[in-house]
């Protein structure tokens, strides 16, 4: 397996460490999509704009852009996948997954995760440790979820949305596109696109959380 992770922070560090623990790699061969690495001369770093070059087709792309570009890495798994290129998802052995479950390109289901019947989760999306989906819910594409969120049965989340720590979604709720959710959020109604929420109970604010 040929791998190559666009962005390489910590997120990528913990990426690469993961995928390589249940996967055989190729020695050498892992390419680094990092403006910041190529500037420190580490060994495989490659200029950012590049990773959708052909001369790396046939590597396998995780895109380790974290919940701050969610945007972006939209755009870049949309464009890779597009390209035709390798990206798959990545299911942790230690989640439990239920078969009828649907999981798009390039998203990631971190340890200890618990996934329900009838699920799709989208591509790019983050589902990080802990997290508990219930049945029948729709998942969009490059959102982020904090650890131990837990989404009750029939919820939609839609794209590019983060949703923090510790926050509860109840059954039935509609949370929309490129919101921000707080953690320890208690969402109990729908949440309209664009905006940002906190609280138990919860309010639904005028003002964008800011992503820290």
């Amino acid at each position: 397996m040929k791998l190559a992770l666009i962005g390489f922070g910590d997120l990528g560090h913990y990426i690469e460490d993961m995928i390589s623990e249940f996967n055989p790699i190729e020695r050498g061969a892992t390419k680094y999509f990092d403006d910041n690495l190529v500037r420190d001369g580490v060994a495989g770093a490659l200029p950012f704009k590049d990773h959708a070059s052909d001369a790396y087709a046939d590597h396998y792309f995780y895109v380790c852009l974290g919940y701050k570009h969610l945007r972006t890495k939209n755009e870049i798994v949309k464009r890779l996948v597009e390209l035709g290129r390798n990206v798959p998802s990545f299911v942790h052995p230690s989640a439990w997954v239920d078969k009828t479950v649907t999981i798009g390109p390039g998203s990631f289901v971190y340890p200890g995760c618990s996934i329900d019947r009838n699920t799709k989760i989208g591509r790019g999306t983050w589902i990080t440790n802990a997290d508990v989906i219930a049945h029948d819910c729709t998942i969009g594409d490059a959102c982020w979820f904090g650890a131990t969120v837990t989404i009750s049965g029939k919820v939609t989340v839609k794209d590019q949305t983060f949703i923090g720590s510790g926050t509860t979604v109840a059954n039935d709720a509609h949370v929309g596109s490129n919101c921000i959710i707080g953690m320890g959020t208690a969402v109990t109604k729908s949440i309209p696109d664009d905006r940002s929420a906190i609280g138990n109970p919860l309010r639904i604010l005028e003002r964008p959380l800011k992503l820290v």
